[in-house]
């Protein structure tokens, strides 16, 4: 009965603002670690990331669809208005990073929180209770996505999906949030985006709201980790390997 129980608690992890290339090394460590995790991410620096099947523009003059100037992160940039970019283990299009509210989540999948490994499902109930926990009103897209394709570099906030969180605005739906997932043997990665200025998300209540979307999906949250310890020991060794030879590569970046 232990045993049982311990399996539904998540780890909630805060660490210190990171470089784009440390975020997606600790997401991509926390992929492979046993347990749920739910973790706020912040950003030392605007940076943009990219899906993990986008191609890198053919020409640095290519239209990127509204978002600056990129260049692979490890990379020395050829104007100073250039953003580093990191490509990610999930899917989806490119974010800016910097103002939003971003966030992962790591578990078990098939489990009792996602008993089947389809993305749209996972995604599709995700979408909806990120959309419960904002005082402004918003809610989950739903229906068919209207993108055939994520390969092209544009601004994921200018593109629609079916698990997008979403706003009333004068003129339809206002996307708020993006959703993109990557999964690794019996596992599951969440990555979300969310528009602060469009969901009226303070900072200050951030962590109390990853409390509230941790419970709704049946996990017992512990005590928030925060700061700069998961930069020591273990896990650092191993977000330092995998920046040095995925996330802050610029072969990984800009393939």
């Amino acid at each position: 009965m232990l045993l049982s129980k311990s399996l539904d608690l998540v780890h909630c992890l805060a660490p210190c603002p990171l470089s784009a290339a440390d975020n997606m090394a600790l997401d991509d460590v926390l992929l492979d670690e046993p347990g749920w995790f739910i973790r706020r991410t912040r950003w030392d620096s605007p940076a943009v990331t990219i899906g993990r099947f986008q191609q890198w523009p053919r020409s640095d003059r290519q239209d990127t669809s509204g978002l600056p100037l990129l260049h692979p992160f490890g990379t020395t940039p050829e104007s100073p208005d250039s953003l580093p970019t990191v490509r990610r283990i999930t899917g989806g299009g490119a974010i800016v990073h910097g103002e939003d509210l971003t966030i992962a989540i790591a578990g078990d999948c098939p489990s009792a929180t996602f008993p089947r490994r389809r993305p749209t499902e996972i995604a599709a109930r995700i979408s909806a209770i990120l959309a419960g926990l904002f005082d402004q009103t918003a809610s989950s897209r739903q229906g068919d996505s209207k993108e055939s394709s994520m390969q092209e570099i544009a601004n994921c906030f200018g593109r629609q999906a079916a698990s997008d969180v979403v706003v009333t605005g004068i003129d339809g739906p206002i996307k708020a949030g993006g959703i993109a997932l990557a999964f690794r043997a019996g596992r599951v990665l969440i990555e979300a985006s969310l528009r602060r200025d469009l969901l009226a998300a303070d900072p200050a209540d951030d962590l109390s709201r990853l409390v509230r979307l941790a419970k709704t999906l049946g996990l017992e949250p512990q005590q928030w980790q925060q700061g700069t310890d998961l930069l020591q020991g273990y896990w650092a060794r191993k977000i330092s390997d995998r920046v040095r030879n995925r996330f802050g590569n610029p072969h990984w970046n800009r393939r």
